[in-house]
């Protein structure tokens, strides 16, 4: 449902920005990148950059796929990763007021602004692995360079699409993995809605069924590799993201 949802201002901190992107050939500068240092889920440093990023040195996509609960459940996003060792997560998620707490059934009533949260993968997946200690699988896509630069292209589109025109979150019809498959569904027009997508924690065994995990080994066998471990003790440092590949 991409029914026009309307502007205020009292977002909560994580929401306070919204991406944009600007293009001059085929370097874009993006605004706003979300670069939040998290201690705990509540205790945070806020902070944004702007950076250019060229297109022609974007390499790759991991399909993101984090659960806290049960296993049907999850959060599904994309990084894009660039050959200067260079990351950028893009998480679609529900832009909350001041005040809101996510709810499923809320989600089915224009409560929720739609959001592409564009942000360093410290941010992003570092919350998640480090703070929240949900269990993070961090898949690499088997797909062309070529196909990477097309998808990052949609990506930014939408991106400045909802500064233009804002959308209400939908849990069945405008979420994170319904706005995923639309997006893959620019580069590759077969795809094909299926149940897996309401059920967001079967995302990486789809898109494996699909292909596009590559297969080089069962489904189970690819989802232990690429579940991200974290010590204890580790911190979200600058290497954080050659760290969470290293053992992959």
């Amino acid at each position: 449902m991409k029914n026009p949802a309307p502007r205020v201002d009292a977002w909560v901190d994580e929401y306070a920005r919204t991406a944009s992107a600007v293009w001059s050939g085929d370097v874009v500068r993006i605004r706003n990148v979300r670069h939040f240092t998290y201690r705990t889920r509540d205790d945070y440093t806020a902070a944004y950059f702007d950076a250019d990023y060229e297109l022609a040195r974007l390499r790759s996509v991991d399909l993101v796929v984090s659960r806290w609960a049960y296993d049907s459940i999850a959060h599904v996003f994309v990084s894009f990763g660039f050959d200067d060792g260079r990351y950028l997560s893009v998480s679609i998620e529900t832009r909350r007021r001041s005040g809101q707490r996510y709810s499923t059934w809320k989600g089915f009533f224009r409560n929720y602004d739609l959001i592409y949260v564009v942000a360093d993968e410290r941010d992003l997946i570092g919350v998640r692995t480090d703070v929240r200690r949900e269990r993070v699988c961090l898949y690499p896509a088997d797909v062309s360079p070529d196909t990477v630069r097309a998808l990052f292209r949609d990506y930014m589109r939408r991106v400045n699409e909802l500064n233009e025109r804002p959308e209400y979150y939908h849990t069945l019809f405008n979420n994170c993995t319904t706005n995923i498959l639309g997006h893959a569904r620019t580069i590759a027009p077969h795809l094909r809605y299926s149940w897996k997508v309401l059920l967001s924690g079967h995302a990486d065994d789809y898109s494996y069924r699909l292909g596009l995990l590559g297969r080089s080994c069962p489904f189970e066998e690819l989802k232990r590799r690429c579940l991200i471990a974290r010590p204890d003790n580790a911190s979200i440092g600058a290497d954080y993201s050659r760290a969470i590949r290293s053992a992959r």
